[in-house]
């Protein structure tokens, strides 16, 4: 192994490891601030230290702008969702939110984009993953923490609106990097982040969608400045290049379904069932699927429905119906429990009617949602 080669995972891991220490200490402003202080001279180590190697390209200025651009229009339409969703009142500008917020985010966005740059320009495939790894931990950070999270549903918020965007921004940036330089990220990056701390109002859009919009806009200006300036070498290598193609937007497409079911955003959602009440119908570790009720779709005994009881979302049997005034209540009960549901459900209580089931698949969330129950 030659000493550049050695210096740069030895840089790359440490870097690495200090942002994850950073994950865990309490107060976002404190971890912000921390990882701005680790990552500013890191840059200058990486700089300092690691051999650079440049690569040519002509259209480096044009990318820069086409992200700027994509940027601004991607912030335009949020906004503009705030007219469906409405809008709430974010921090205002003062010297607070400049010291502890926008200053330190811009400091690790830029310098994490210096550090990616010098790394992957050494085309080593361990020092690659951790410049990956390195800028996910990042994104993580600049959004979130790791200490204090007690609650399964607060890791899954983690998961699903840093995390999961994260890599699949990681893609892109990783991508801009090799082939135009930092510019094109850092741009894209100050507008998407720091937009929410210059504007006094932001849109109030629903979480599942605006993680949904977190990773696709990513993918879709790597697929936008593919197809623009790399003509040459995909009519070299249509072939493969199709299948590329074909699988990344099998896979854009499968996470896209996987976000909007799950969220509920189309007609269907999924849910994991995580108690032994319906066992023998729908067995604990089963994900199942179900349609959304439309006030005027008919129930009948025997539906499993999803509804919402006490703030959770239950599964259970239809068992019994009664019209009382006008209201049909609804009376409830699980396969294997021996008594009813306590009380009775309403129209306005019911989610949904269940349609399928996929055994065992829910079980990797069973257990995370344990691991938190215990801790």
């Amino acid at each position: 192994m030659t000493k550049d080669k050695k210096i740069t995972y030895f840089l790359s891991a440490l870097i690495f490891a200090a942002l994850l220490s950073c994950l865990f200490i309490s107060g976002e402003v404190s971890s912000r601030v921390t990882a701005a202080l680790i990552l500013v001279p890191s840059a200058f180590a990486v700089l300092y230290f690691i051999k650079k190697r440049s690569t040519p390209s002509i259209n480096k200025r044009t990318v820069l702008l086409i992200s700027a651009v994509f940027a601004l229009l991607y912030v335009a339409l949020l906004y503009l969702s705030g007219l469906k969703f409405g809008f709430l009142r974010s921090r205002e500008l003062t010297v607070e939110v400049f010291f502890g917020n926008i200053l330190p985010i811009a400091l690790i966005i830029i310098s994490v984009e210096i550090i990616r740059r010098v790394i992957l320009s050494q085309r080593w495939a361990f020092s690659s993953a951790l410049s990956y790894l390195i800028g996910i931990t990042a994104d993580v950070l600049i959004f979130s923490k790791l200490v204090g999270i007690e609650k399964f549903t607060d890791f899954m918020d983690v998961v699903g609106l840093h995390l999961l965007p994260a890599i699949t921004g990681g893609v892109l940036y990783g991508y801009l990097s090799k082939r135009y330089g930092v510019y094109p990220n850092i741009a894209f990056r100050l507008i998407t982040v720091l937009y929410s701390y210059v504007i006094p109002y932001t849109p109030a859009l629903p979480d599942a969608l605006l993680s949904f919009s977190k990773l696709f806009v990513p993918l879709l200006l790597l697929l936008f400045i593919d197809l623009l300036f790399e003509k040459k070498r995909r009519f070299a290598a249509r072939r493969k290049s199709k299948w590329r193609f074909v699988l990344t937007g099998g896979a854009i497409a499968l996470m896209v379904s996987t976000v909007m079911i799950i969220s509920c955003q189309f007609r269907f959602g999924m849910l994991v069932i995580s108690t032994d009440s319906m066992t023998g119908e729908l067995n604990k570790g089963d994900a199942i699927v179900y349609e959304s009720r439309d006030g005027d779709d008919p129930i009948f005994v025997g539906d499993v429905l999803v509804f919402e009881r006490a703030g959770a979302k239950t599964v259970h049997r239809v068992t019994k119906m009664e019209k009382i005034n006008g209201s049909v209540h609804y009376y409830t009960k699980g396969d294997a429990n021996e008594h009813e549901d306590l009380g009775y459900i309403t129209d306005s209580d019911i989610i949904g009617k269940v349609k399928f089931k996929i055994a065992n698949l829910g079980y990797p969330s069973i257990w995370l949602r344990e691991l938190f129950d215990n801790k």
